[in-house]
């Protein structure tokens, strides 16, 4: 796997694509392909929602490249659904999993990060962000995210904004890699983390454990 992903990077650099060079950057420990995907709620209120589907993936990754030098690479932005608006976060998962079957995957990408601006409400099982399993070196890492929106992101590079938004997004990726809730109230890992910024040792030892992981199939 590690020799056509450099094969294939090879040709990439031949017809200059810059962001192969990312996915082999020494500096990090675990570089992650992100297939990122809006749903037409999403797509409705930012025309473009392209480049902002790169940016919140970036914001989370700023954090985790800081925190865990695990980073996140968006090799792909793209619609989906293309009309169907599914006012559910546990409705969208079903539906992610049926037509991005993991076992189908063509080596593109490692995760899949779905973003929604329904009006969900966050308080409701329904509305709540979430990852399709707490992953580990036996299983295998998770393989999708369902990422809610709140407002139009606004990010300054390198100094992503932590707002509720960003930090929900890290806390469902770190689900991914074995991260679980927690009682402590100071975490990220904490049910309810708001604006919480920072992981409990429990969880930041159990996140470097599973970096280099694979991810399930």
């Amino acid at each position: 796997m590690t020799t056509l992903l450099r094969i294939t990077c090879f040709i990439l650099s031949v017809v200059a694509v810059p962001s192969c060079a990312l996915l082999h950057d020494p500096r990090f420990e675990r570089v992650v392909r992100v297939q990122a995907l809006a749903d037409p709620s999403f797509r409705g209120r930012n025309p473009r929602w392209n480049e902002e589907l790169r940016a919140r993936i970036e914001a989370a990754s700023v954090y985790f490249e800081r925190e865990f030098e695990i980073r996140f690479v968006t090799v792909n932005a793209a619609a989906w659904p293309e009309r169907e608006r599914i006012a559910s976060t546990a409705g969208l998962m079903v539906k992610l999993k049926q037509e991005f079957p993991a076992q189908k995957n063509d080596g593109a990408f490692d995760l899949i990060v779905a973003f929604t601006a329904e009006p969900l409400s966050r308080y409701l099982p329904t509305g709540r962000p979430r990852a399709d399993r707490i992953g580990d070196c036996r299983v295998g890492l998770g393989n999708y995210v369902i990422a809610t929106v709140s407002g139009i992101f606004r990010n300054v590079p390198e100094h992503p904004d932590l707002n509720y938004d960003t930090v929900a997004l890290i806390h469902e990726l770190a689900h991914l890699f074995g991260a679980e809730h927690v009682q402590d109230t100071a975490s990220i890992m904490h049910e309810s983390f708001d604006y919480r910024s920072a992981f409990d040792m429990k969880n930041r030892s159990v996140i470097l454990k599973n970096r280099n992981c694979p991810f399930a199939k």
